[in-house]
């Protein structure tokens, strides 16, 4: 029902129109003439005015072979389209879901380096301190002989300019060691070792110097180890299956647009085999 009221035309004022309808001729200029031919569009407009299909990059044969088809034989014609655009439309499903998977490898691989970048540097250096801190603890159970004064300098460098705090207080440790060491040269009896056990000051002292050291080293190094194993674990449960799941999960709109068109297409998919099943049931006869 119209919400506007219909005009009312009376009998005079259509035997006015009828007669001046037969005067008319139509357009007469060519802008009246396209004008004219713009105002009742057809399908033939597009393949034989203005060339609309070659200016969108189309064949306008193709169009008009289709349409031949469908005045032919509407329904096997109708079947061949519909077969066709239940292709493209599994063929569109097919590229968004090759989309989707390179937007879900792309989200992993990001969250994988930020969360790496995070983990890493520190576990690096944990792991560089324990590593030195343990060629140290190598250095100090050799059964022949003590550290010497240029292993433990070496020692000592291997932690930078900026040692750590807890690590800086091993220095004059190792320092006495050496010193100790240099008084009285020689293997140190080392526990359920066999080896002359020290019979001078010089040797006791050295002896001495040796177990204050380790046992100071052992202090050290335990939270260090403890801490790296939580950092190991941490860095493998970035890239535990649970993880990368996480991080595989959509939250920008490009994933949700992805989605849309998904469920579009689905839709598209839906419509055309419904048409093509009454089509093919019969009917359109």
């Amino acid at each position: 029902m119209s919400l506007t009221a219909k005009r009312k035309t009376t009998e005079k004022k259509l035997a006015a129109n009828r007669v001046n309808g037969r005067k008319s001729r139509g357009a007469v200029t060519p802008t009246g003439k396209a004008r004219a031919a713009r105002a009742n569009l057809r399908y033939g407009f597009y393949v034989q005015t203005n060339g609309a299909l070659t200016a969108l990059g189309e064949d306008p044969a193709q169009y008009a072979g289709l349409m031949h088809s469908l005045q032919t034989n509407l329904v096997e014609g109708l079947e061949i389209e519909l077969k066709e655009l239940i292709g493209d439309t599994l063929w569109r499903m097919k590229r968004g879901a090759r989309m989707q998977n390179g937007l879900a490898a792309k989200r992993v691989l990001s969250g994988l380096d930020m969360e790496q970048l995070v983990v890493a540097p520190g576990m690096l250096e944990i792991h560089e301190t324990y590593t030195a801190l343990c060629t140290i603890g190598k250095m100090l159970h050799r059964p022949d002989s003590t550290p010497a004064r240029g292993e433990i300098t070496a020692m000592m460098d291997a932690f930078g300019e900026t040692p750590p705090d807890d690590v800086s207080k091993l220095f004059p440790l190792l320092q006495s060691c050496g010193e100790a060491a240099a008084k009285a040269p020689g293997p140190v009896r080392e526990n359920g070792e066999s080896g002359p056990a020290p019979s001078t000051a010089a040797g006791q002292e050295r002896e001495a110097a040796l177990e204050t050291l380790k046992a100071a080293l052992f202090a050290t190094m335990l939270p260090y180890r403890r801490t790296l194993e939580v950092l190991t674990e941490k860095c493998e449960k970035v890239r535990s299956p649970e993880n990368i799941a996480a991080l595989m999960a959509p939250r920008d709109d490009s994933s949700l647009l992805m989605q849309r068109y998904e469920d579009s297409n689905l839709r598209q998919l839906w419509r055309l085999t419904n048409i093509l099943a009454k089509v093919q049931n019969g009917a359109l006869t």
